[in-house]
């Protein structure tokens, strides 16, 4: 169970305006007062256009970004209070993952499987199920330099799963990915959600979400603009596609 209350941050950014020592600052809420809840087993989509607060609201949920104002829970353990042990029950992929450029696809895995300590029977065995779901059996010893966007991310997928984590969080898994490359990641978050695992996930792809989320989150300018079920987002009018309903809560 997750919950999320009061949850806001802010950051300075500069202004047009000139100070001693540079441009001045001003505060910028990138979220300001999120309040939602996840249940155990569901997946979740966060939606919204660039810049509305979808990465940094998921930086926050994984104990990467400290809150300013509010906070969540994640199966109790507080985000401001608990980090080390909220980033060992999660896997976390952000949209910009930097992966070792030297290394190839099993070095890669190996060092993060090793660095969570996972004993190796049980981690060959689960990214020889990933490398398989994910159609990357032919890449493994190439290394990270030499592979293209769409299989860069499977691997920062497979090195987000490698832990099974309880909770998973992906930022775009599909960003860079090709129509083929994208079936196959929509597939294996079917069968995570079909294993019981809570996922939360943003896209910018809605038929992923029309298709696979229970619940939906729609973000604009930093705020909640829609929280509900699947059905009732598309229930909103129904005489509008998924996407034209979409377009009409985020446009200005």
């Amino acid at each position: 169970m997750i919950e999320v209350k009061n949850l806001s941050k802010q950051f300075m950014v500069p202004t047009d305006k000139k100070g001693l020592f540079g441009k001045k600052k001003e505060p910028f809420w990138a979220v300001d007062s999120l309040d939602f809840s996840v249940n155990k087993g569901s997946v979740v989509s966060i939606l919204g256009p660039n810049g509305c607060g979808k990465t940094t609201t998921l930086r926050m949920l994984a104990a990467m970004l400290t809150p300013s104002r509010g906070t969540a829970l994640i199966d109790t353990l507080d985000v401001r209070k608990h980090k080390h042990k909220i980033k060992s029950k999660i896997g976390y992929m952000t949209n910009n993952t930097s992966l070792y450029d030297r290394l190839n696809v099993i070095e890669t895995i190996t060092f993060f499987a090793e660095l969570n300590q996972i004993p190796k029977d049980i981690y060959k065995e689960r990214a020889q199920k990933l490398f398989d779901q994910l159609d990357m059996n032919d890449y493994l010893l190439k290394r990270i330099s030499d592979l293209s966007t769409g299989m860069k991310q499977k691997t920062s997928i497979v090195r987000t799963l490698i832990h099974d984590p309880d909770l998973i969080i992906l930022d775009e898994p599909t960003t860079g990915v090709d129509v083929t490359g994208q079936s196959v990641i929509v597939d294996l978050i079917k069968s995570i959600k079909e294993s019981g695992k809570t996922l939360i996930f943003s896209t910018h792809q809605l038929n992923e979400v029309r298709d696979i989320a229970d619940h939906i989150i729609v973000m604009k300018a930093g705020k909640k603009v829609f929280d509900g079920d699947n059905k009732q987002f598309q229930n909103l009018d129904t005489n509008k596609s998924f996407t034209e309903i979409f377009m009409e809560m985020v446009d200005d």
